[in-house]
C-alpha cells in the first residue's frame, strides 16, 4: 500500500537531477586506476555548459582527506558567452595502500542575464553579488588499486643527493661545515623527514633553515634542496653513513643512495706554553722604564696601523685593476640562470636572497629575469 507513494518521490526526485544535469556535460579522465603508494597519478576534468540560455559558473575540486596528496596544477577558463567551459589538471599521491576511492566535488551556479544586469546597475557603490543557484552536483568516486612499497623505503621517486665535507682535519673547536644537496623529482614531503646528519655524541651541531625549492609538474614535484650544517667538537669524531631505500615509481624497482661514514681529526690545541715554568713574579721596573715601553707600543701600534690601511688600500686598486676576484670572475661568467643560482646559494643564501628568489621564480615558474642586471646588481652587492 505505501509503495507507490515512495516511487513517486523516488521517480520525480531522479528527475530533477537529470533535468539539472542537462545543461552541461562532463569528462574524467585519470592517468592511471592502479599504483604504488606515493606514486604520482594526473586527474583531468572538462565540463562544458551545453544550455545556452543560462548563465553559468563551475568550479572542481578533489576530496583529499588523509588518503590523497592534492596539487592543482592548472585551471583553464573560455568564458565563452552563455558557453563556458572550464578544464582542471591535478597531481595527485595517494598515501595508503588497498583499494581506496578518490572522491570530488562539483559546485554548479545557474544565474541568466536578468540577474546580472540588476547586479551591476548603479553606480561604483551600489554593486552587489550576483545571486545564484547553487547546487553540489553528485560525480561517482573513482576506485583505485594501490600498491604498497617495499619494506624499508625512505623516498620514492628518482633522487640524487651530494654530500660536501670541507675538511678532514680541524683544530679543536674548529667548526666543520658540511653541504647535503638534494635534487630530483618524487614525492618530495619525505624529504624534511629524513635525519639527513644524525646526532653525534661529543659534538656540537648547528644546522641552518634548508633551502628547498618545489616546482609541481605532470610528472611530479621537482626538488632541489640544500642542508647546510656546522660541528664543533674537541676530539676526533665519526660521521655517520648515509644509507638510503629508494623506490623509483617509473622503473618500478629499488635502488640505494650510500655515503660513506668520514672520520674527522681533531688536533688539540698548544697549551704547554701557557703555562709558567715558574712561580715567580715578574720584577718591578721603574716608572720611567715603563713610561718608555708604552710609547714605544704607542709607536709599534701606530705603525702596524698605518702599514695595515696602506696594505688595504693598495690590494683594493689591485683587485679593480685586475677585473675583480675569483668569486667575481665566477659570477660574470655564469652562462645561464640555473648556474647563478647555486653560485648564490653556495656562497651565502642569506646575503643574497633577493636574487636567489628572482632566479628561482625565472626557472621554476617561468618568470622573465634579466641575467645581466642580476649579475650586476650581485658584483655591486660584493
Amino acid at each position: 500500500m505505501n509503495a507507490g507513494p515512495g516511487r513517486i518521490v523516488l521517480f520525480f526526485l531522479m528527475l530533477t537531477v537529470a533535468l539539472a544535469a542537462s545543461d552541461y556535460s562532463y569528462g574524467l579522465h585519470l592517468s592511471k586506476k592502479s599504483l604504488f603508494v606515493k606514486e604520482p597519478m594526473i586527474v583531468t576534468f572538462d565540463i562544458n555548459q551545453t544550455d545556452h540560455s543560462k548563465v553559468m559558473f563551475f568550479d572542481f575540486s578533489l576530496k583529499s582527506g588523509n588518503d590523497f596528496f592534492v596539487h592543482r596544477l592548472d585551471k583553464r577558463v573560455d568564458e565563452g558567452y552563455h558557453a563556458r567551459k572550464e578544464r582542471y589538471t591535478y597531481l595527485v599521491y595517494p598515501l595508503k595502500a588497498g583499494k581506496i576511492e578518490l572522491r570530488f566535488d562539483l559546485l554548479v551556479r545557474r544565474g541568466n542575464d536578468d540577474l546580472l544586469t540588476t547586479a551591476f546597475t548603479g553606480g561604483r557603490y551600489n554593486v552587489k553579488a550576483v545571486e545564484t543557484d547553487d547546487s553540489h552536483e553528485p560525480i561517482p568516486a573513482q576506485k583505485l588499486e594501490v600498491k604498497p612499497l617495499p619494506a624499508g623505503t625512505d623516498l620514492v621517486g628518482k633522487f640524487k643527493v651530494e654530500r660536501r665535507i670541507k675538511k678532514r682535519i680541524l683544530h679543536s673547536y674548529e667548526p666543520l661545515y658540511i653541504d647535503i644537496e638534494i635534487s630530483g623529482t618524487g614525492y618530495a614531503p619525505d624529504i624534511e623527514q629524513i635525519a639527513w646528519l644524525p646526532r653525534v655524541s661529543g659534538v656540537r651541531l648547528f644546522a641552518d633553515k634548508p633551502k628547498i625549492v618545489r616546482c609541481y609538474t605532470k610528472e611530479g614535484i621537482k626538488t632541489e634542496a640544500l642542508f647546510r650544517y656546522a660541528l664543533i667538537a674537541q676530539k676526533d669524531y665519526l660521521i655517520p653513513g648515509l644509507h638510503l631505500q629508494v623506490f623509483d615509481t617509473v622503473q618500478k624497482k629499488s635502488y640505494t643512495i650510500d655515503e660513506p661514514a668520514v672520520k674527522i681529526e681533531i688536533e688539540p690545541a698548544q697549551t704547554a706554553s701557557l703555562i709558567d715554568k715558574k712561580s715567580l713574579p715578574p720584577p718591578i721596573e721603574s716608572p720611567g722604564t715603563l713610561l718608555k715601553q708604552f710609547f714605544l707600543s704607542l709607536l709599534i701600534f701606530g705603525a702596524g696601523w698605518i702599514s695595515a690601511v696602506l696594505t688595504m688600500r693598495i690590494r683594493r686598486s689591485r683587485k679593480r685593476k685586475s677585473g675583480g676576484n675569483e668569486w667575481q670572475n665566477m659570477v660574470k661568467s655564469s652562462k645561464d640562470a640555473r648556474t647563478l643560482l647555486k653560485l648564490l646559494v653556495m656562497k651565502d643564501p642569506k646575503r643574497y636572497e633577493p636574487w636567489i628568489e628572482r632566479l628561482e621564480y625565472a626557472l621554476y615558474k617561468g618568470e622573465k629575469a634579466d641575467l645581466k642586471e642580476i649579475k650586476k646588481e650581485v658584483l655591486h652587492e660584493t
